[in-house]
């Protein structure tokens, strides 16, 4: 059994862990620049797009588990994608299912690098992510645990953690 508290992980220092956790992957496996969001509000939201892509990858170890979240605009996300694998802009645009795939492993590198940095010691088992389409409004009213917000390209980006 793990000596390992659930509070640890929504503690302030764990969740500035998490916002260098996200700075690391967007800039070393993104090359996207990564920040925080002026006054830790949503950055230029007025001219970010109703569609959302939702990434959540769960987590569990002995006696402690929950799910990190990943909320970003659809245009970000194929910001994104392009970087990642190279697309050229006039090449078709990703498909939904290629986008959702990415998103999928950009939660799953943003959640396995948080936690192997605010833990030391146990090791966690990774669900597979769980991607969704939503509304703007409606990913990010569901967000009820701590969450970071992060400018990256100058587009929004939410991280939210729950424990379970």
């Amino acid at each position: 059994m793990s000596s390992l508290k659930l509070s640890e992980l929504v503690a302030p220092e764990a969740i500035e862990v998490l916002r260098g956790a996200v700075t690391d992957v967007a800039e070393c496996s993104f090359f996207t620049p990564a920040g925080p969001a002026a006054d830790d509000g949503l950055p230029d939201l007025g001219s970010a797009s109703d569609a959302w892509l939702v990434a959540a990858v769960a987590f569990k170890e002995a006696g402690c588990s929950g799910t990190v979240t990943c909320m970003l605009p659809h245009d970000l996300a194929r910001a994104l994608f392009d970087a990642f694998n190279g697309r050229d802009p006039l090449d078709p645009p990703p498909s939904v299912a290629e986008l959702s795939d990415l998103i999928g492993e950009f939660a799953n590198m943003i959640c396995g690098a948080w936690l192997t940095r605010t833990v030391n010691g146990p090791a966690f088992l990774l669900g597979a992510p769980v991607v969704r389409v939503s509304a703007r409004d409606a990913a990010l009213d569901a967000s009820d645990g701590p969450r970071v917000v992060m400018s990256l390209n100058d587009r929004p980006l939410v991280v939210a953690v729950a424990l379970a």
